[in-house]
This record gives structure tokens, C-alpha cells and sequence, in this order.
């Protein structure tokens, strides 16, 4: 970026009336979808389903990021993060569990690690620290059921591509996979 040229602004990422489009508006509606199904999956913990809830609607506002400049933005993957690691951790005291917390941490830090072994983006491995977290708080089948529902969505979407453009690689946004695969782990843990 040229330092004499003067600053872009922000896309206002959650404006639907001048600037919707196609998939603006359904990232929005997957998104309360992910709401309502979170919300009723945690009804029995009313402050976890409320947690949760918060971190699908940034999940929201990331995919429509995602999607629209493939890049996740530092100044919502970094706090996100930090946000579901300092939950993971107050939840682990509150339990009287550190192990808990500290258990979703590795998690959240094993999952970046994968993704940026594999060479994913690094917006992608940011939001990975909260999709593992968030996982591994919940359990090990929440672990494991974000992983594949979000693997197999995005490689659903890769042979889509694949196919349509007749090439063997591809490159797309992924944290929107991410964000499917989380909000599955988070419904499958509370039902």
C-alpha cells in the first residue's frame, strides 16, 4: 500500500440496506440460523448460549469478510481469540476445572497449528485458535464434529469449484468453513 495514498474505508460489514448482496444476505441468514440453533441446543445454560450466540454473529461478520476481500481482519480474529481464551479460562475456575480450560487452549493452539502447517492463511489460522477453544470446551465430540463438518463443507465447495473451473487447484475463503464447522460442534454438544 502506497503511504501517499490516502486511507480505503471500512466496508460496514453488517449494513444490508445499500450493500446487499447475494451472499451478504445469506451469510446473514445462516448466521441467525446458527443463533437460533445455538440458542435452543444451550437453553438449559442460558450464559453459555449467550457466549456462544456473540461468537456466531462475529463468525457472521467474518464469513461476509472473508468472502467479499479473502483476508479475516486482525481487529476481530485477535480479540475473538483472546476473548474464548480468557472465557476458557474464567469457565475452568468457575468449574473449579483448570484442566478444562486449559485443555480448550491447547485445543484452540493445536488447531492454528494444523491449519498453518497446511499453509492456510493466517486470518484462517487466527480464527482456528477460537474455533479449537471453543471446541475443546465443550468436548471431545464437539472437537471432532468441528473438524469434519467444516473439512467436509469446504471440500464440498473445493470439488464444486474445481469442477466449474476445470483446474486442480483452486484457492477460496475458508473461514466461512470454519464458522460452519464451529456452529455444528457448538449444536451437536448441546443436544
Amino acid at each position: 500500500m502506497d503511504p501517499n495514498e490516502p486511507p480505503q474505508p471500512s466496508p460496514d460489514w453488517l449494513d444490508l440496506t445499500t450493500t446487499a448482496t447475494p451472499v451478504r444476505v445469506g451469510v446473514w441468514l445462516l448466521t441467525t440460523a446458527g443463533v437460533v440453533a445455538v440458542a435452543v441446543a444451550h437453553r438449559s445454560n442460558p450464559i453459555l448460549a449467550l457466549l456462544l450466540c456473540l461468537v456466531v454473529v462475529t463468525y457472521g461478520v467474518l464469513s461476509i469478510s472473508d468472502a467479499a476481500e479473502q483476508r479475516l481482519p486482525n481487529r476481530i480474529t485477535l480479540p475473538l481469540a483472546g476473548a474464548t481464551f480468557a472465557g476458557v479460562f474464567i469457565g475452568g475456575i468457575v468449574r473449579s476445572d483448570l484442566g478444562a480450560g486449559f485443555g480448550a487452549m491447547g485445543i484452540g493452539l493445536a488447531f492454528a497449528v494444523v491449519l498453518f502447517v497446511m499453509r492456510f492463511g493466517m486470518g484462517d489460522v487466527k480464527m482456528a485458535l477460537s474455533v479449537g477453544a471453543i471446541a475443546g470446551w465443550l468436548g471431545r465430540d464437539a472437537v471432532f464434529t468441528t473438524m469434519f463438518a467444516g473439512a467436509i463443507a469446504g471440500a464440498v465447495v473445493a470439488v464444486v469449484l474445481i469442477a466449474v473451473y476445470r483446474r486442480r487447484t483452486i484457492s477460496f475463503s475458508y473461514g466461512p468453513f470454519l464458522a460452519i464447522g464451529s456452529v455444528v460442534g457448538m449444536v451437536t454438544a448441546g443436544l
